[in-house]
């Protein structure tokens, strides 16, 4: 079924199974009504203390989605949020829009809201207790006091003991914050001997029953033994305590359908009744037992399947290193690098499916006033900075913010996609989108927050450099010096030059251009044309030196000093270079590059164009010197491109390098100096992940599959596979996909 429209999930963030298996819960509803799920989320969960922080404001900006994009409705899931003004921005927002809106677990005057009957899971939990360990005196630790779901789930618990006979009174009924301060702080009560020993507690989240156990565990109470605690969500920490939780899991489940069903309904689709129920998961902290003998059930293979995506991915970083993205961000020159890298380095968020860069048609500084940018919101129009994902790669095009992202234009089945903002110390340059296959999938941890926060300084690098180079290009336009070096510019040059040759017509000049080719990995304290430039000066007062370009100086001498820029020079200049910053700067005399020509005033009127000349000619020595630095990056760069989208062609490094120009050797070095990774690399890459969307998404066969990812030999792609993935490509669909026919 192809997409007809678009339903937001608003959520403050999404970092445990609770949030995915309510986020799953919608988008599997929404594909069968034909709607795509677009998950718009800050990331982080802030309090109204610190909103109003510089990051946060950064992060939030992208709630201003709710006003630029066009979506058919909206599903707000404000209980979440621990910010009331952040609600209540979002909640005007949804006013101002408009469109058919459901709220979950808050009540306000504007839509209707849905909640799952929240005295459910405290009644499944006493009740459990008292039947099947005949538990008789009882504590509950509820959530904030007032609050409607905390007091729901306390008269659940007060239910439990009514319907069997036993005493509930208010001594018997602990208000907390559903974090860990106040069990830990009963659980010292009660090890201490200031509380009762009860036979069970009865606890209103999983946060709150592991820091009770660890507590009273660490004072001496054994648990299960001397007093049995349940916990309440259903969530990671339940399964990852010293011993296993036994808890109450599928409210956000089941909120999930509600929401969907009431949103279709007011969207004017027919819906169908929904039977959700929470479950009980059994585990150790009530006595039932321990490993195999606990009960499998849906919520707690849920659970495992969280967990087993979170430990993935830890593994996964283990070789990949946010620090990669930081580094190569920081190398961007221009946006187009920025792109490239975004696209090289989507793999280290191995569990997206595709992956989209917007920025704000804004998105760099304005150029002549540095203070001015975009502080918050959304322009009219962004543009699609890349869009990277297995069957398609599109970039650099603009698009209305109203579509979201260009490719939900196209035909395509529903889909799930999170949003969340780009930004950099106050500045917003847009958004970034990760598509996923399913909502287990989705985990947006501290990982994720750095590899967003490294796109969006490497954003920050290439508008700082557009602005330098916009500024000095200014000062060099009102003078005829290189503010940086403080010699001549171009201009300075050409008219330095016209000058020499109107006083003296007789004048033969020798005019060199010359460059350092700088090394791989090497981090130098003063760039080494600077260093160049002063000990040239230091060789010799009278000599000309201009700036030509980036790296680029121009010497300028007296041919009949019988002085071209020899190898005895460049010697001359790195001993200089060494002696003047005292071994603390070093070059090597065989990187520098150069190319020379005698100059007389016959060519007085031709000096620019024979010095664009021997700038195309020194960058052809720099090349052929081993360095990339110059040239090639376009066609590198589509190279890569096509790669990482057509990874089934018949890659053959030979053609490759025949096609553009280059020795082996010379192809790799540059590549590995543009990408950070050899092309063979790349291509493995490429095809080991569209074999691995295949084996979820297809019904292919292993062959069909390794044939259509540019495998010859199907014994070579199952070895490689497995070298790569630690399992075959029947073992892999299996754990992950569907299985093959």
């Amino acid at each position: 079924m192809d997409a007809k429209g678009r339903i937001a999930v608003i959520l403050p963030q999404v970092s445990s199974n609770t949030e995915t298996g309510f986020i799953d819960t919608i988008h599997r509803g929404a594909v069968r009504y034909g709607y795509d799920t677009i998950v718009l989320t800050g990331a982080i969960n802030y309090v109204d203390q610190h909103l109003e922080a510089t990051y946060s404001r950064g992060q939030r900006n992208i709630y201003d989605l709710i006003m630029q994009g066009d979506f058919d409705g909206f599903i707000f899931e404000a209980n979440l949020f621990c910010s009331e003004t952040q609600r209540r921005l979002i909640l005007d927002m949804l006013r101002q829009k408009g469109r058919p809106c459901v709220t979950v677990n808050y009540e306000q005057p504007y839509f209707p809201s849905v909640s799952a009957d929240e005295r459910i899971p405290l009644y499944l939990s006493a009740e459990h207790l008292i039947k099947e360990h005949g538990c008789r005196r009882l504590y509950c630790i509820g959530g904030n006091k007032g609050h409607k779901p905390s007091e729901e789930r306390i008269d659940g618990f007060r239910k439990a003991m009514e319907e069997n006979g036993l005493p509930c009174g208010d001594d018997c009924i602990f208000y907390g914050d559903y974090w860990r301060d106040i069990p830990h702080r009963i659980a010292l009560d009660i090890a201490e001997g200031r509380l009762d020993m009860p036979d069970g507690v009865v606890c209103g989240s999983d946060i709150m029953a592991s820091a009770l156990c660890r507590t009273l565990m660490d004072n001496g109470v054994r648990v299960t033994e001397d007093i049995k605690v349940t916990g309440c969500d259903g969530s990671v920490i339940s399964q990852s305590e010293r011993i296993t939780l036994t808890t109450v899991a599928g409210q956000e489940k089941i909120n999930g359908a509600l929401a969907l069903g009431r949103l279709m309904e007011l969207m004017g689709e027919s819906t169908e009744g929904m039977d959700m129920r929470p479950e009980l998961i059994i585990g150790e902290s009530c006595g039932c037992g321990a490993g195999n003998d606990m009960p499998v059930n849906g919520s707690l293979s849920d659970i495992r399947e969280y967990t087993g995506t979170v430990f993935e991915l830890l593994e996964h970083r283990k070789t990949n290193s946010h620090g990669e993205i930081i580094r190569r961000m920081s190398e961007c020159k221009d946006i187009y690098d920025v792109t490239g890298t975004f696209m090289g380095c989507c793999y280290m968020i191995p569990t997206g499916i595709r992956a989209e860069l917007c920025l704000c048609e804004d998105w760099c500084r304005d150029m002549n006033d540095p203070s001015v940018f975009r502080t918050k919101g959304l322009p009219d129009r962004m543009v699609l900075g890349i869009e990277a994902c297995y069957d398609s790669c599109d970039k650099m095009k603009e698009f209305m913010t109203r579509d979201v992202f260009p490719s939900l234009k196209k035909r395509h089945e529903p889909r799930l996609t999170v949003v969340t903002s780009l930004h950099y110390k106050g500045q917003i340059f847009g958004y970034v989108g990760f598509t996923y296959r399913k909502a287990v999938h989705i985990v947006l941890d501290e990982f994720y927050m750095s590899w967003c926060d490294a796109v969006s300084s490497g954003l920050n690098t290439v508008q700082n450099r557009m602005y330098k180079e916009y500024v000095n290009k200014r000062i060099e336009s009102l003078s005829e010096f290189a503010p940086v070096l403080g010699i001549y510019n171009k201009r300075g040059l050409i008219s330095k030059l016209m000058n020499i040759m109107a006083e003296n017509s007789n004048s033969v000049l020798t005019l060199t251009l010359l460059s350092y080719i700088r090394e791989e990995r090497v981090r130098y304290s003063v760039p080494p044309i600077n260093t160049i430039v002063n000990a040239i000066r230091l060789c010799d007062s009278r000599t000309v030196l201009a700036s030509v370009a980036d790296d680029i100086i121009a010497v300028v001498d007296s041919a009949s000093d019988d002085r071209e820029f020899s190898l005895s020079y460049a010697v001359r200049i790195a001993e200089a270079v060494h002696e003047s910053y005292r071994g603390a700067v070093d070059i090597k005399q065989e990187r520098i590059v150069y190319v020379s020509e005698t100059i007389s005033a016959a060519d007085i009127f031709s000096i620019e164009s024979l010095i664009g000349s021997m700038e195309d000619k020194l960058k052809g020595r720099i090349i052929s010197a081993g360095s990339g630095t110059f040239s090639y990056r376009d066609s590198f760069n589509a190279l890569r491109d096509d790669i990482f989208r057509h990874p089934e062609k018949e890659w053959n490094i030979e053609t490759i390098t025949r096609s553009i120009g280059l020795s082996k050797s010379h192809f790799h070095r540059i590549y590995k100096e543009f990408f950070g990774t050899s092309c063979k690399e790349d291509i493995i890459t490429s095809r080991m992940d569209k074999v691995r969307w295949l084996l979820e998404n297809t019904s292919l066969s292993v062959a069909q599959i390794s044939e259509k990812c540019g495998y010859s030999n199907n014994s070579h792609f199952i070895r490689q596979f497995s070298s790569r993935m630690g399992m075959t490509p029947s073992a892999y669909r299996k754990r992950n996909g569907q299985k093959s026919k």
